[in-house]
C-alpha cells in the first residue's frame, strides 16, 4: 500500500512539462490577464480598431456568464437554499456571510480560480484582435 500512495503522490507532483510560447501567444496571455482583471473589478474589457466596431468583453457580459455558471452549480446541488442565503446576506448587508454563501453557491474548490477560469474563456476569441487594437493605438 505504501509503494502504491507513494506513486500517486509522485504522478500528483509532477509538473506539467514545458511550454514555450511564441512572442505573440506571451502578448495575448498578456491582453487577457489584463481583461481578467478588469473584468473581476467590476469594468468593461473592450477595444476598438480602426474603422471597425467596438468588440471584447462587457462587465454584463461576465456576469451573465457568471450567472449561467452559478445556476449550473445550483442545479448539480443538493443544497436548495444556497442561492437563498446569498440574497438574504446581501440584503443584510453582511459581506462576510455573502463571500461564504457565494462559495457554497459556486461549490467548487477555488471560486476564484472558477470566476477568473470564466473569465478567460470570454476574453480568449478577442485577444488576437485586442493586441492588434493596442499596438494601433500606440503609433
Amino acid at each position: 500500500m505504501g509503494a502504491l500512495q507513494a506513486a500517486q503522490r509522485h504522478y500528483d507532483n509532477q509538473l506539467p512539462p514545458p511550454v514555450s510560447e511564441t512572442p505573440q501567444e506571451r502578448t495575448e496571455r498578456h491582453w487577457i490577464e489584463e481583461g481578467i482583471d478588469q473584468l473581476m473589478r467590476g469594468a468593461d474589457y473592450v477595444f476598438q480598431r480602426r474603422m471597425r466596431p467596438q468588440q471584447g468583453v462587457t462587465y454584463e457580459r461576465f456576469a451573465l456568464a457568471v450567472d449561467e455558471f452559478a445556476m449550473d452549480r445550483l442545479a448539480q446541488s443538493r443544497s436548495n437554499s444556497a442561492l437563498g442565503h446569498l440574497v438574504l446576506d446581501g440584503h443584510r448587508r453582511n459581506g462576510a456571510d455573502a463571500q461564504i454563501s457565494t462559495h457554497k453557491l459556486l461549490s467548487v474548490a477555488d471560486p476564484d480560480a472558477a470566476l477568473r477560469q470564466i473569465a478567460a474563456e470570454l476574453l480568449a476569441p478577442f485577444a488576437e484582435q485586442g493586441v492588434l487594437a493596442q499596438a494601433e493605438e500606440a503609433q
